[in-house]
Formats: structure tokens, C-alpha cells, sequence
């Protein structure tokens, strides 16, 4: 997004990742080098929902969109969601045209996830058009990094970077507290960040500190189980609280960029990964007491390698005595859930109970 310039513009376009802004900031950007301010040829379509779904979007209708010729544009501009499997059914003829074109019609991709790097199609675009990868910024540091400070993470470095372009003067550590309040979602903090900005600008100033971020949007971060369960099992009480009410409060993040609030559904994750991952813990403790230790919880499935930092610290805060008491109070929850229980009330006494 930093260059210039963009041209010559490729043929085929593939955005990749889960960060849906940066998909969109690079479309409108797209959009702008090819159009100006006048954005007429543009055509989107939702690509087949799966490989035998053809039928719902032919290949034609997407080659008539590319090669019509317009009295408005020399250019026409087609952009395809969801194109996984449309990928998969026409890869071959998009290679053959990948350099040639499409007589003044461009195509971007919206991809979910990556694309295959070993399939012809991804090696001839990555040389003859562009593959973006658009992933979503970490809001923490490596795992394996246990020195760094909390604040070290690409959301953060993001965040600073988005702030300067909007003109609003922003050091790490208070990046890092706007993305612990307001979540992850880059739109939503970029919505902060212009609020702030407006808020700073009413003031005389464009330094963002802590009392103006909570002037302005207060606390909304949305936590998710993940964080939760490390809060928990690492017996940080007072924390494991904040972010078990958080979740509670502001629903929890679903896979579709959507959230639930139902208080039964976000209760049942919860006790169904922290029950996963007790009892991982549990195995390790076995396989330590027989003097095996990290490269044999990895092996074992356990734990991916770049999370063992992580794991081992939770190991030492959870020794079996700790797990068996976490266990039967989990079983117990789940039954009481299931009969109507209140489902926050009961995770509260859990964390409560049994955090260290």
C-alpha cells in the first residue's frame, strides 16, 4: 500500500488471509489507480459455494464481465468472493491468460486462507500476476519470544503506523492498550483511532496517551476462549476475571467475523477447550514424571513447537493435583449448564476456585 506506484496493474489479482480491511483497502486502492474517481466498470460476483456448484457461476459470465468493451472505460474491473473453488475448476485457463490478459479487464481474487504455493496455478500468478497475502496482525509477541515486552506484536506496530498516517502521534506500550481495549478487529480500530484523533485534534494535540483512549472508547475489547484459558491456567485470577466478564459481555468471536452472546453457547466452548487442554497438561506431567520432557510432548501432539514457551509456563502452574480438582469441577459445570445453570456465574466460580 506504501508504493506509488502501481502500474502496470496484473490481469489477475489473488488477495489471501483473513484480514478482510487490507482486502478492501487494496481493492479500493485497486480501484482508484485503474478509475480515478469514477469507479463505473466495476462487477463483483460470489464465486460456487464448492467444485460441483459450477453451474453457479460459469466461466463465461466472468470472461463476458472482463471482455466487454465499455463507452465508459477502458478498463473493466471484476472482483470474485469466496473463489476458492472457483480457482479450483478454472485454474488452468486462468494460467493460460495470466500474461495475455483480458483485453482491459482486470480480476481480483478474494481468496480465504492461502492459496496451494505447489500448484501451477499459484507458481505462474505469483510470477505473472500478484498473490497479496493479507493476514491478520498478531496481538502478541512469539510465543518463543519470552522477553519481549506485551506490547511488541505486528498489531501493534500497526496500529502506530495507522496512527501516524492519520496524523495522531502514538508510542507502542498505548498502541498496545487501544488494541487491548477495543479487540483486534482492524476496522473497528481504525474507526478508534480516527475518533481519537478527532477527539486529540478538539484539544490541541495529536499525542495519544491512555486518559484519552479511555475517554473515547472506554473498554471493548472482545476476548476470546484462547486468552481466557492462558489467564486461567497461569493462575493470573484478577486478569482471568476481566477477561472471562469481557467475553461474557461483548459475545465471543466466531469464525464468519461475527460474535455470540448467547451465555450457554460461549460457556460451552470454554469448558470444552479448557477440558482439551487440561488434559494435554496432564499427559505431559505423566510423560515428565517418566523424565520426558518438551521434545516428546511435541512429538506426542500435545503442543506445537512455537507454543511450548506457553505450555511449560502452564505446566508449572498446573500440577495434577491443580488438574484432577479442575477436571471434576468441569463435569460438574457442564451438567449444571446443560440443566439451565447460570453458565456465567459458574466459569466465575471456577476461576475463583481453582486459579493456582
Amino acid at each position: 500500500m506504501a508504493r506509488k506506484e502501481w502500474k502496470p496493474l496484473p490481469a489477475v489479482t489473488a488477495l489471501t488471509g483473513a484480514a478482510e480491511f487490507f482486502k478492501t483497502a487494496i481493492v479500493e486502492r485497486f480501484t482508484k489507480e485503474l478509475f480515478g474517481g469514477s469507479p463505473t466498470e466495476i462487477r463483483r460476483f460470489q464465486g460456487p459455494a464448492n467444485e460441483r456448484d459450477e453451474a453457479s457461476l460459469p466461466l463465461a459470465v466472468v470472461l463476458d464481465e472482463l471482455r466487454t468493451p465499455s463507452f465508459f472505460s477502458p478498463h473493466r474491473l471484476v472482483i470474485l468472493e469466496q473463489a476458492n473453488a472457483f480457482i479450483a475448476l478454472h485454474a488452468e485457463y486462468l494460467v493460460r491468460h495470466l500474461k495475455g490478459g483480458f483485453g482491459g479487464g482486470y480480476l481480483i481474487l478474494l481468496v480465504e486462507g492461502k492459496l496451494d504455493g505447489r500448484t501451477r496455478f499459484a507458481k505462474h500468478l505469483a510470477k505473472e500476476g500478484w498473490i497479496v497475502e493479507c493476514a491478520q496482525p498478531y496481538d502478541r509477541p512469539p510465543p518463543w519470544d519470552t522477553r519481549a515486552p506485551a506490547w511488541d506484536s505486528e498489531l501493534t506496530h500497526w496500529v502506530v503506523a495507522q496512527a501516524k498516517a492519520k496524523g495522531l502521534q502514538i508510542d507502542p506500550p498505548t498502541a498496545f492498550l487501544l488494541h487491548e481495549r477495543a479487540g483486534t478487529d482492524l476496522a473497528v480500530l481504525d474507526e478508534e483511532i480516527e475518533k481519537i484523533a478527532t477527539y486529540l485534534a478538539s484539544k490541541n494535540t495529536s499525542v495519544a496517551d491512555g486518559d484519552s483512549i479511555q475517554a473515547v472508547i472506554g473498554d471493548l475489547r472482545e476476548d476470546t476462549v484462547f486468552v481466557t484459558l492462558e489467564l486461567f491456567l497461569e493462575g493470573r485470577r484478577r486478569e482471568a476475571l476481566q477477561s472471562l466478564h469481557r467475553l461474557f459481555e461483548h459475545g465471543l468471536p466466531t469464525d464468519r467475523g461475527t460474535s455470540t452472546r448467547e451465555p450457554t453457547a460461549i460457556a460451552l466452548q470454554l469448558v470444552g477447550a479448557l477440558l482439551s487442554r487440561v488434559r494435554a497438561l496432564r499427559r505431559a506431567q505423566d510423560m515428565a514424571a517418566d523424565g520426558m520432557g518438551p521434545e516428546q510432548w511435541v512429538g506426542a501432539g500435545l503442543v506445537q513447537r512455537p507454543f511450548l514457551p506457553r505450555f511449560q509456563r502452564e505446566m508449572a502452574t498446573t500440577p495434577l493435583q491443580r488438574i484432577e480438582r479442575i477436571v471434576a469441577r468441569l463435569y460438574d459445570i457442564d451438567k449444571a449448564i446443560k440443566s439451565g445453570g447460570d453458565a456465567e456465574k459458574l466459569l466465575e466460580l471456577l476461576v475463583l476456585e481453582h486459579s493456582g
